[in-house]
């Protein structure tokens, strides 16, 4: 239903391609085993190739070091925020306020960097084992 349909496509992908693209991405999808939540996240981050052959997994090694990096940052900027909290002279209900709120914002901002620049390797890296096996 999702090849012939453009707008059931859409509905279940949250982006459209041309027809023969949406034969090509559904045969991946069976193939490989990959779910629609991993689709769309392909599809968001750009990590789906249009080209001669069909749909192409496209996603980036380098960015993928780059968000395992900004995450070791942020894992030492949240290491850094127990230490000053260790040693702060606050009262404690704003202390807990303060670095609760820091280590939330820090987790979602790893979360999102996860998502977005590893998780998309990461299938790929997946997807490349199954094809070669």
């Amino acid at each position: 239903q999702a090849i012939v349909d453009e707008r059931t496509f859409i509905a279940r992908f949250g982006f459209d391609l041309p027809r023969r693209y949406r034969e090509s991405l559904i045969r991946l999808k069976h193939t490989v085993d990959l779910t629609d939540r991993e689709i769309r996240l392909l599809g968001f981050t750009s990590s789906l190739r249009l080209g001669a052959h069909g749909v192409q997994l496209a996603a980036s090694r380098s960015l993928a070091v780059f968000g395992r990096a900004a995450i070791g940052i942020l894992a030492f900027q949240m290491l850094y925020a127990w230490l000053l909290a260790a040693h702060s002279s606050s009262p404690a209900p704003i202390l807990v306020l303060k670095l609760v709120g820091v280590a939330a914002m820090l987790a979602i901002m790893g979360w999102s960097i996860y998502q977005i620049c590893v998780q998309p390797w990461l299938i790929q890296k997946r997807v490349r084992g199954l094809l070669r096996s």
